[in-house]
């Protein structure tokens, strides 16, 4: 039959009826067959479990089913034979969302469904088999996510190496849940269920701000576009592009495209977020390797290509249409991430004499420039020569992974040989200065206010001031002694990327503020990579606001984005205009004590992803002057709270969102509308002497985003408290639960 189509294909060819024809006898054809096999096939059926997916077993979901019907399983079978005979453009006019019934867990869920993939590679293994993409009814979820992909496990075989590796290094990637998947009540086969890569995702892993840009796609125009865009680099081999800057201007409008149309950010931040990206094209495009970790977190980008070398990956994850960048909209980095896109091949790294080298390019003649980039800096190669022999050292010691793991990459004595070429690598040991550090030096306004010792500035003790944006340059740490006051103009803002010291006296404090009481300033901000610090001691800042510069939302008035380590010790933030009077994000530990702080605008301290420990803090708002905003905000959190007195505002005393966990004693929480919100698989363990008195309600248990469940308060015994809760919400007795496990969902 099969046979007679192509003759008849041959006979049309000019004609205009072409694909009507083809297609009818396609589905002829197939519902012939898909009758026969749906009632009398003898499928090979897989096992529970997936020796592709070995690696993620303690992530497995309980069996999903999913019942097509014979027209929908048709429908299927339909593009499965259009994969497989090349028909890629008239399977993506075909391939629509379809109606579908699932069962999960006992539940029924009304979804939608297609397979997934414009050019699906690798995504299916014959009959109804096939890699998914679905979409679940508003207010649904599974796992937490309502949308979320279906993919088949033979697409992890190279892969789920450097995926479980990426989980030990801290690196992004892809989430995988193996399951068992059962088409229409007697066909199943072992899948990975995925998440779908977009502002819930980042929400779910508690990076917030960390965006996936993923090209926009006009309706009514090519259906079919060989290469998606799923970052916005440069990046033109292995795709119909010139390696020019004509592709620079490509993807600048691409992007534009994609702000406007998929996110509500300010004209102001859509454009410098383009900008930062054309910066960094045009470092890649002219391989101004140098300037290449302006734009990185250096620990990140040490720990993703040390990622890539244990692992053997061969560069598949880095070509065109799969590369995938996150960029974090707070510190203006960009993070690569990865997918089942990383595929192994020892042998690339076996042949070749410099495995830095090596990783430039897929296969021999597809140059990445990201990765030349990355890895013709001779900073990245120091730090890269020290720490690949003490990581491997670390994963047979400390049993980092299992020992079928360690075995399964160490063929041949991998790991020796990596060592011994590293070992061999060149590299010079001094790093001069950058071009922007030696302009930085230069300023004016640096020569008035302070003086470089070695690689720290330190500022001069007086008044400073501040007439302009101060944008330190990455890795300079910032010195700021007592009886040293910095005043700002108007809107102006500092920004410092590396580590913070201000080293006050309890009577002769560090001072920042406005040059009027009228007036507000930007923002005193510090971004680090993972491997700074900020110690802050005896500080008053007021009149600080918000700021979108270089990239950048910084909702804090003090913003400090990315550290290892955070401790401040009295610290008084009066009359904050901006999003939030005190804004931690993404930070290993912070300690805070002996905060006050006065008449904040909206949020007094907002804390995002951090193990956190607060005591001594007073947070004081006019209940007039405070617009709906929060004590103190914990996103994605782990909390300490003590002896803490909230009074005045007109939201929420204390919020305690995505997944947080907080407990709280001998603390004061009065005359605000809700004393504490406990929300979004979040948990609050009240602990002894606490008073909640005059709040609208004490606590508020609920749940507000989808893709969590509602909130825990953990108690000692019956409290004399107004709480209100949802359906789903809990209250339990402290001798229910451990410790720092809150049982929601």
């Amino acid at each position: 039959m099969i046979q007679q189509i192509k003759n008849f294909n041959k006979l049309f060819l000019q004609s205009k009826i072409q694909t009507f024809i083809i297609f009818i006898l396609i589905l002829i054809t197939i519902f012939i067959s898909s009758k026969l096999e749906i009632e009398n096939i003898s499928i090979k059926e897989k096992e529970s479990s997936s020796s592709k997916l070995i690696y993620f077993e303690k992530f497995r979901l309980n069996k999903l089913e999913i019942n097509f019907g014979k027209k929908t399983t048709r429908h299927f079978l339909v593009l499965g034979q259009l994969i497989e005979q090349g028909k890629i453009k008239k399977y993506n006019e075909l391939n629509t969302w379809k109606k579908v019934k699932l069962n999960y867990k006992g539940e029924k869920f009304s979804a939608r469904i297609k397979l997934h993939g414009k050019n699906p590679n690798g995504h299916s293994n014959g009959f109804i088999f096939h890699s998914y993409s679905v979409k679940l009814e508003k207010g649904s979820s599974i796992n937490g996510f309502r949308k979320f992909k279906l993919i088949i496990d033979d697409r992890f075989e190279g892969s789920q190496e450097i995926l479980a590796i990426s989980k030990i290094t801290n690196v992004f990637s892809i989430p995988i849940y193996p399951i068992k998947v059962i088409f229409n009540e007697k066909h199943f086969s072992e899948y990975a269920l995925v998440p779908r890569i977009d502002e819930k995702f980042s929400d779910k892993i508690g990076y917030g701000t960390m965006k996936f840009f993923k090209e926009h796609e006009k309706k009514n125009i090519d259906i079919f576009k060989e290469n998606d865009l799923k970052s916005f680099l440069f990046n033109p081999y292995a795709a119909d592009f010139e390696a020019n800057e004509e592709h620079i201007g490509f993807l600048e409008k691409k992007l534009s495209e994609t702000l406007i149309e998929n996110y509500r950010f300010s004209n102001q931040l859509n454009q410098q977020i383009v900008k930062r990206f054309r910066e960094l094209n045009i470092v890649l495009y002219k391989n101004n390797h140098e300037n290449i970790l302006k734009y990185f977190d250096t620990d990140y980008i040490i720990n993703y290509l040390l990622t890539l070398i244990i692992s053997a990956e061969n560069g598949h994850q880095n070509v065109y249409a799969n590369q995938q960048i996150a960029y974090d909209v707070a510190t203006g980095y960009f993070y690569p991430f990865l997918t089942w896109d990383a595929q192994k091949d020892l042998k690339k790294y076996y042949n070749s004499e410099n495995i830095f080298e090596s990783m430039k390019n897929y296969s021999e003649n597809t140059p990445i420039p990201l990765m030349i980039n990355l890895l013709n800096n001779n900073q990245i190669k120091m730090k890269l020569k020290k720490r690949i022999p003490i990581f491997i050292r670390e994963l047979k010691e400390k049993n980092l992974i299992d020992q079928n793991l360690y075995n399964k990459i160490n063929k041949k004595n991998y790991f020796d040989q990596l060592v011994a070429k590293i070992d061999n690598i060149k590299s010079n040991d001094v790093i001069l200065d950058s071009d922007s550090l030696l302009k930085f030096k230069k300023k004016s306004l640096i020569k008035k206010i302070g003086y470089f010792k070695d690689k720290t500035f330190i500022f001069n003790k007086g008044i400073n001031k501040i007439n302009e944006n101060l944008l330190f340059p990455k890795n300079i740490k910032v010195e700021i002694n007592s009886g040293t006051e910095l005043i700002l103009n108007s809107l102006n803002s500092i920004i410092i990327n590396g580590s913070l010291h201000i080293n006050g006296d309890f009577n002769t404090p560090v001072s920042i503020s406005s040059d009027n009481l009228n007036n507000v300033f930007g923002v005193f901000a510090v971004i680090g990579n993972r491997d700074d610090e900020v110690l802050i001691n005896n500080l008053n800042i007021s009149n600080a606001s918000e700021a979108i510069i270089d990239g950048k939302y910084l909702s804090g008035g003090i913003s400090l984005y990315n550290f290892k380590n955070i401790e401040i010790n009295n610290l008084n933030i009066l009359n904050a205009q901006g999003e939030d009077g005190l804004n931690i994000k993404y930070v290993n530990q912070c300690n805070l004590k002996n905060i006050f702080i006065k008449d904040s605008k909206f949020d007094s301290i907002d804390i995002d992803k951090c193990e956190a420990s607060l005591k001594d803090i007073t947070l004081e708002n006019s209940n007039d002057k405070d617009m709906n905003g929060d004590g103190i905000d914990f996103y994605s959190s782990k909390a300490i709270l003590e002896n803490l007195d909230v009074s005045g505002f007109n939201d929420k005393g204390l919020s305690i969102g995505e997944n947080s966990i907080v407990i709280i004693s001998n603390s004061f929480i009065h005359n605000n509308i809700i004393g504490s919100a406990i929300k979004d698989s979040s948990c609050l363990i009240y602990d002894t002497g606490n008073l909640f008195k005059n709040n609208k309600v004490d606590i508020s248990i609920y749940n507000k985003k989808s893709s969590y469940g509602s909130g825990t308060l953990v108690v000692n015994d019956i409290l004399d408290l107004n709480i209100e809760k949802d359906k789903e919400g809990k209250v339990l007795n402290k001798e229910d639960i451990l410790p720092y496990q809150c049982l929601n969902n």
